[in-house]
């Protein structure tokens, strides 16, 4: 990458997950960008661009940029079986994206009966 001011890490990440075939297959809830439509069906993942931040500068130029992901995915009590996989399968393309995960939590959502799982990523951005 020539200039962190053509990257998009959203558009990077959508194209991976939807180019991912098993996860398309399995997530057939779409993949969603901060929140999903409440017609969506499950289970569903949505991504959060968390940070994106010029973290180093060599000779007064930007050198290096940190972004961050949050990638959730929720599961209803029909779906949940499928949890796991998803899982794998986006730790799988967030890795091929030389992303990091740092950090994954599981929640059981009891207002909308969901089960949400949070994972967090992280990549350095060199020029």
């Amino acid at each position: 990458m020539s200039n962190l001011t053509q990257y998009d890490a959203q558009v990077e990440l959508l194209q991976a997950l939807k180019n991912n075939k098993e996860l398309t297959r399995l997530v057939v809830g779409g993949f969603h960008n901060m929140v999903a439509k409440h017609t969506a069906s499950f289970p569903r993942i949505v991504y959060t661009e968390i940070r994106n931040a010029d973290e180093k500068f060599k000779d007064n130029e930007l050198s290096m940029a940190i972004v961050n992901f949050q990638i959730s995915i929720f599961c209803d009590e029909k779906t949940i079986v499928d949890q796991t996989t998803i899982t794998k399968e986006v730790a799988m393309t967030m890795k091929q994206l030389d992303y990091h995960k740092y950090d994954q939590e599981n929640l059981y959502e009891e207002d909308t009966k969901l089960y949400h799982r949070g994972m967090r990523f992280t990549k350095n951005i060199y020029l």
